[in-house]
């Protein structure tokens, strides 16, 4: 389009002005505010660029240089407008030194494009995207070792979380004190560990000894000293056993309470039928005990030669064995003695005849003159429904109580049994009686008896 005139003072040589065309199709006149823009493009190949120093509304585009083109765009003022795109591949391009407000775009190079940004101030405001990863980044190729150590890890888990046999378990280090396990814990005064028990396992087994029956304790002797000694507590006896006696060797049983203080212990030979009680021994055998003192020993108190050699075993119930066996002998109890018949029992039969329809049956009178019977008893069975009772008489059979009955169901049996009362003799008697129902018995059986038990 064709300059405008510019109209000067008459002093001055007229000239032409240099305009060029807006966005907008306008004229635009070349100023210091307004400079005429600039594009720098299509270079031939070997041609050196230097694009720098622009005023600060100065466009600027650089751009489609050819491979081997060598640019420089630097020292923009701050307001200044660069675009610096679309190079080939070996395009060297330096773009920096640009003040604080400079809008710098910066894209879309290939893959081996060298590009260098720099010496920015603080709020410069950059845009880059679509750049290839430097030499070296961190890719999933490149955890190897990485992967290596958590695939270690993993195959030390279990696959599946349960129960698990030893085997297929993760090891677990326990404290090494109790006061770790059990940092509160604390044992109740005057209990030691037994002897021979360490940390929780020793009092968790020393425990279940407590609850359980005693384990057998042996011990041998060649000399005179104790053979065995074991605390009593929670059990009622036992038994030492001498398997080996040596020779011409004395052992004596003996309890205590404080462990210091002895006195001797009754036993007796669990292999004898009638023995008394002892508190030594010299020969081998069983000897059983009952004690509840806190603690029970054996020792040798007379030493001859050889090895004394015994076993104790403890009971937390114990058959009395202190006392003198009356089996197979006539042994006397202090100044009681036993004759007669212990026991006894005397039965009779007292019908086995069919009642008719409401009738009834009175049995034989049975004195308790001369007996040692603690009971009467009566048992009814019928194939009809009745009554069955047992009458007492206090007056020599004068006159009868009933003290007992029992409905009896058809086809079925009923028992009675009542303890003997009053003096015992000839005044004081007992009877069964049965009362049918109203329809006639064709089985009827009915019997009673003293027992003293």
């Amino acid at each position: 389009m064709p300059n405008p005139p510019i109209q000067f003072p008459s002093t001055f040589t007229a000239a032409n002005a240099v305009a060029f065309a807006n966005p907008d199709n306008s004229a635009q006149t070349v100023s210091l505010d307004a400079p005429l823009p600039v594009a720098v493009t299509n270079l031939p190949a070997a041609q050196a660029v230097t694009v720098s120093n622009f005023p600060a509304s100065q466009p600027v585009t650089v751009s489609n240089f050819p491979s081997s083109q060598t640019v420089s765009v630097s020292n923009f003022p701050a307001s200044q407008t660069v675009n610096v795109a679309n190079f080939p591949a070996s395009q060297t391009v330096s773009v920096g030194n640009f003040p604080t407000n400079q809008t710098v775009t910066v894209s879309n190079f290939p893959a081996s494009q060298a590009v260098n940004v720099g010496n920015f101030p603080a709020t410069q405001a950059i845009s880059a995207a679509s750049l290839p990863l430097p030499s070296g980044a961190a890719t999933a190729a490149a955890q190897a070792n990485v992967l290596t150590t958590l695939s270690a890890i993993s195959a030390q888990l279990p696959a599946s979380l349960g129960a698990k046999t030893a085997a297929a378990s993760l090891s677990v280090g326990p404290a090494s004190d109790l006061a770790n396990a059990e940092p509160a814990g604390v044992p109740v005064t005057g209990t030691t560990m037994p002897t021979g028990g360490v940390g929780l396992t020793g009092w968790l087994s020393a425990i279940y000894r407590s609850c359980s029956e005693g384990a057998a304790i042996s011990g041998s002797a060649t000399s005179a000293t104790t053979v065995v000694s074991a605390s009593n507590s929670l059990y009622m006896g036992g038994s030492f056993q001498v398997t080996n006696a040596g020779t011409s060797c004395t052992v004596t049983y003996e309890q205590s309470n404080d462990g210091t203080n002895w006195v001797t212990l009754p036993v007796i030979s669990s292999a004898t039928a009638t023995s008394a009680p002892t508190t030594t021994s010299t020969a081998t055998g069983l000897y059983s005990f009952t004690s509840s003192a806190a603690f029970v020993r054996a020792r040798v108190s007379t030493y001859g030669s050889g090895t004394v050699a015994i076993t104790l075993t403890q009971k937390q119930q114990s058959s009395s064995f202190s006392g003198v066996s009356l089996a197979g002998g006539t042994s006397a109890l202090g100044s009681v003695t036993v004759t007669g018949t212990i026991n006894a029992t005397t039965g009779y039969t007292d019908t086995q005849t069919a009642l008719g329809a409401s009738a009834s049956f009175t049995g034989t009178a049975r004195n308790t003159n001369g007996t040692q019977y603690c009971f009467f008893n009566a048992c009814a069975y019928a194939d009809q429904a009745g009554t069955l009772f047992i009458d007492q008489s206090t007056d020599t059979g004068t006159t009868y109580q009933p003290v007992m009955s029992q409905a009896v169901t058809a086809g079925s049996a009923a028992n009675l049994s009542v303890r003997l009362c009053g003096g015992l003799g000839a005044g004081v008697l007992y009877r069964v009686r049965y009362v049918n129902g109203a329809s006639a018995q064709t089985v009827f059986r009915l019997s009673s008896s003293y027992t003293a038990s």
